[in-house]
């Protein structure tokens, strides 16, 4: 009798084990079945050109993935954003991923925000020919207002200027960019 029990014991144990394991693989693959499910379109190589409501280009954007989820959220891999003003591009966006959603945002409605995430580069020319470089991890452009916001840790360069700040927004339509806080600044004054 005791023999029996030593031996059944390990078995009721392995059989245990086993029913285990199962039913954690059985819940694995319906998550990864609720996974493949919950989005709606998958683009690779995409292109797209957006327009105002005049019919002038408002801003292109390529990206060598795009993944549109059913929650109405769309995942960017390496997205290129050129913002247009008046027929030309004037802003150039790079990033290693991005995400575009629509959320709500007082009595107008929805907006279209972009978060770029992880290596974003921002780059201007004006109209004098003066380069504008913005860096930094991650940053939103609201599409509406026309306008970059960021709460991390930002690099601005100019031909002359170097600044580092924490935070910054940026009003494309006025040129304007407000540093926030712990901002540091180098001023390199042109090469003769």
């Amino acid at each position: 009798m005791q023999r029996l029990s030593l031996l059944l014991i390990p078995a009721v144990i392995a059989i245990a084990l086993f029913l285990g394991f199962e039913s954690t693989n059985s819940q694995d693959e319906s998550d990864l079945e609720i996974t493949r499910l919950n989005y709606d379109a998958y683009s690779e190589g995409i292109n797209s050109v957006l327009y105002d409501e005049t019919g002038n280009i408002s801003y292109t954007l390529q990206a060598s993935r795009q993944v549109h989820f059913n929650n109405d959220v769309t995942e960017l891999e390496s997205p290129l954003i050129r913002l247009f003003q008046q027929g030309k591009s004037s802003w150039k966006l790079l990033a290693d991923s991005g995400r575009i959603s629509a959320s709500s945002a007082g009595p107008d409605g929805a907006r279209q925000i972009i978060d770029l995430i992880g290596n974003v580069k921002v780059h201007n020319l004006d109209k004098f020919g003066n380069r504008l470089v913005i860096s930094t991890e991650f940053l939103s452009l609201d599409l509406d207002a026309n306008s970059l916001e960021t709460e991390e840790a930002v690099k601005v360069v100019t031909d002359n200027i170097v600044q580092t700040s924490i935070g910054m927004y940026a009003d494309l339509n006025q040129e304007t960019i407000l540093l926030k806080k712990d901002i540091r600044g180098i001023y390199e004054p042109p090469q003769q």
